[in-house]
């Protein structure tokens, strides 16, 4: 299931998170594996949820609404992202929760920076993947998906092209 829900806040709230997220947040580097602080490990910066609850309780009280959940357990990690859209990463969350959210907020409404589905659930860095499912980027686009479904940033070949998006990673959920 990949579900994709456009308008995923108000008109009037969207704008104030956007506004907020580009210009009050404070980003650290984050990286796929903790242990290696690589490049080809490097996702992005990241403002991690733990640092401002309010903001995380407003994301996860509109993906219940939107999404008709009753979100009963958060993973531990997500947050708010700031990429360099650079690379493809392809990678599954399984680790960290059942179902992903990512909400769109800031970036150029492009195919070109959106998110990338491959076919197949199991993911292995010596299989190459085959792209399955392209969803673009669009301000205010929130998509939902099965943690194990292996995914990407879109890589561009349009220098310093970046995005911020929202990611909520769901445990335990009940649908609505």
């Amino acid at each position: 299931m990949i579900r994709i829900e456009d308008n995923f806040f108000d008109e009037k709230m969207f704008t104030h998170i956007k506004q907020h997220v580009t210009t009050k947040l404070i980003f650290e580097p984050g990286y796929f594996d903790d242990t290696e602080r690589t490049k080809e490990n490097f996702f992005g910066s990241r403002f991690d949820w733990g640092k401002d609850k309010k903001l995380l309780d407003i994301f996860v009280k509109q993906a219940e609404k939107t999404f008709r959940l009753n979100i009963k357990q958060l993973g531990v990690v997500g947050g708010i992202d700031l990429r360099n859209l650079d690379h493809f990463k392809p990678h599954t969350d399984v680790e960290v929760g059942k179902l992903n959210i990512l909400v769109m907020i800031a970036g150029p409404t492009a195919v070109t920076n959106g998110t990338v589905f491959y076919y197949g659930r199991e993911h292995s860095r010596e299989h190459k993947c085959d792209l399955d499912i392209h969803v673009g980027f669009r301000e205010n686009r929130a998509v939902i998906f099965p943690s194990d479904k292996i995914h990407s940033q879109h890589a561009s070949v349009v220098p310093n092209l970046r995005r911020y998006t929202a990611s909520i990673f769901v445990k335990d959920y009940e649908l609505v």
